[in-house]
């Protein structure tokens, strides 16, 4: 695997630092607390192979 280069890291840190002010800015807005949800990988395998549960008429 190759390393990052300084552009792609710079990229991600500016990923993280807006998707951490949109939590932020969020969090402030209701009165729950933001929790982030990160799946298992066999829950979201699990998922993948089940398929969507919700139905539609």
């Amino acid at each position: 695997m190759p390393l990052a280069t300084p552009l792609q890291n710079l990229e991600v840190g500016i990923r993280k630092k807006i998707e951490h002010e949109v939590m932020m800015k969020a969090s402030t807005n209701l009165p729950k607390k933001l929790a982030v949800v990160k799946a298992s990988e066999t829950g979201s395998k699990k998922k993948e192979v089940g398929g969507s549960s919700k139905t539609h008429p």
